[in-house]
C-alpha cells in the first residue's frame, strides 16, 4: 500500500470508529472504550514533557477550537497573575471598587462590598449574592447575559446572606463560604482591561498566548464590548495543554517566567471547601481534587468546564474536551476517566 493510500485508509477508519487506538506509548484505549463516554471531543495526556496520548472523537479534530467553558476563568486568573508581576496591581488583596468609580454610588452599598478584593472574586468567596449553582440567585450568570451592561449587573448586586440551616462562613472549613460566581471573574477581567488600557483578549494574546506559541483563539464579549473572562474561550486542545505545562513548570516557559511561581502556588492553595462530596477544594479559579490511586492520595489541580488537569505528583498534564454541556454526566464521566484510567496509568509509569 502506498503512503497516500495508507493515509486515506487511516482517515476513513478513524471517521468510522472514534475509539481506535491512538498513537503513543500510553496503552489506555481499551479502558477508555469500556467507559462508554458520551459526547467526548478529545483526550490528551502528557507526562515528563512527552505527549503520551492524543485522540479526538465524534468528528472533532486537533485543529478545532473547543469551547472550554468555565476553564476560561483560570486563564483570566493567570492574566491577573501576569498583571501583578508587571506591578499593575499591588496584590490580589487590592480593593475592587476603586477601579470602578464611574459606577458609584452603588446600588446596595455595604461595608462588605466596599472591602471586596480580587482574592475574593478569584477564590469564589466574595460577599456578593452571586451563585451560578442556584437558579434563584440574583447574581446567577444567566441573568447577567440578559442585560446590556454586565458591569452594572455585578457591581449592583446585594450582599449575600445565609439561610438559618446553613453554616456561617466562620464555621466552614478554611473559614470561608464558597459560592460559584462567574460574574465576579468577569469583573476581574474588566479590572485588568482598565489597568492595562487594552482588551483582556489582546492582553492575553500579547502576554500569554504568543509567548506560548498559541496563534488562534476566540473570546466572547459583552454587549458593551468587554471580554468575557468568565467563560466561553475557544482554544485548541493541544494549546490548552500548554497552559497546563506552564502551571506545572511554576510559570516558566522555555526559560522565561511568564507568571511568577508565587502566583502558581497561590492558585493551587485551597481557600474554601467547594464540593465536600467530591473531596474538592478551591484555590484561585483552580479546583483541587484528591483522588485515591493505588492507596495513595493524589492531588490534581483543574481548570474546569472542559478540563485541564495539572498533576505535579506524576509530572503530568491532561486535557479533556466534551460537548456534553449542562448534563448531569459530563463532569462525572471525566472524573471516572481520571480515577479509573488515566491516573492509574500515569502512576504505573511513575514507579
Amino acid at each position: 500500500m502506498t503512503p497516500l493510500l495508507q493515509k486515506l485508509f487511516f482517515s476513513a477508519a478513524l471517521s468510522l470508529s472514534p475509539w481506535l487506538q491512538a498513537a503513543g506509548p500510553l496503552a489506555i484505549q481499551a479502558e477508555i472504550e469500556a467507559l462508554n463516554l458520551q459526547k467526548m471531543a478529545g483526550i490528551l495526556v502528557q507526562q515528563n514533557d512527552q505527549l503520551l496520548y492524543e485522540q479526538y472523537f465524534n468528528g472533532s479534530s486537533a485543529n478545532e477550537l473547543h469551547d472550554i467553558r468555565s476553564a476560561s476563568k483560570s486563564v483570566t486568573s493567570l492574566l491577573f497573575g501576569i498583571a501583578l508581576q508587571q506591578q499593575l496591581f499591588t496584590s490580589e488583596q487590592d480593593l475592587v471598587l476603586p477601579l470602578f468609580a464611574d459606577y458609584q454610588p452603588l446600588l446596595f452599598a455595604n461595608k462588605a462590598k466596599t472591602a471586596m478584593t480580587f482574592f475574593q472574586l478569584l477564590s469564589m468567596t466574595n460577599p456578593l449574592e452571586c451563585n451560578d449553582w442556584t437558579d434563584y440567585s440574583a447574581g446567577n450568570e444567566e441573568r447577567m447575559y440578559l442585560q446590556a451592561d454586565w458591569l452594572s449587573f455585578v457591581l449592583y448586586l446585594p450582599e449575600r446572606g445565609h439561610a438559618p440551616w446553613e453554616k456561617a462562613p466562620a464555621d466552614q472549613p478554611y473559614g470561608r463560604d464558597f459560592a460559584y460566581c462567574t460574574a465576579g471573574v468577569f469583573l476581574t477581567g474588566a479590572a485588568i482591561e482598565r489597568k492595562t488600557k487594552m482588551k483582556l483578549s489582546d492582553y492575553a494574546q500579547q502576554q500569554l498566548f504568543t509567548p506560548l506559541g498559541i496563534k488562534e483563539v476566540s473570546w466572547p464579549y459583552s454587549p458593551k464590548g468587554l471580554t468575557q473572562g468568565g467563560g466561553g474561550l475557544r482554544i485548541k486542545a493541544a494549546d490548552l495543554l500548554k497552559l497546563g505545562q506552564l502551571m506545572l513548570n511554576k510559570g516558566q516557559w522555555q526559560g522565561k517566567s511568564l507568571v511568577s511561581a508565587d502566583w502558581v502556588k497561590k492558585s493551587f492553595t485551597a481557600y474554601s471547601e467547594a464540593m465536600p462530596e467530591m473531596h474538592a477544594d478551591y484555590g484561585l479559579t483552580w479546583w483541587i481534587f484528591t483522588y485515591q490511586v493505588n492507596g495513595n492520595a493524589v492531588q490534581a489541580y483543574a481548570a474546569a468546564g472542559n478540563y485541564l488537569f495539572v498533576i505535579p505528583a506524576f509530572n503530568a498534564t491532561v486535557v479533556t474536551t466534551s460537548s456534553a454541556y449542562n448534563t448531569k454526566y459530563m463532569h462525572q464521566q471525566i472524573h471516572q476517566l481520571m480515577q479509573n484510567v488515566i491516573l492509574p496509568a500515569l502512576s504505573a509509569r511513575s514507579v
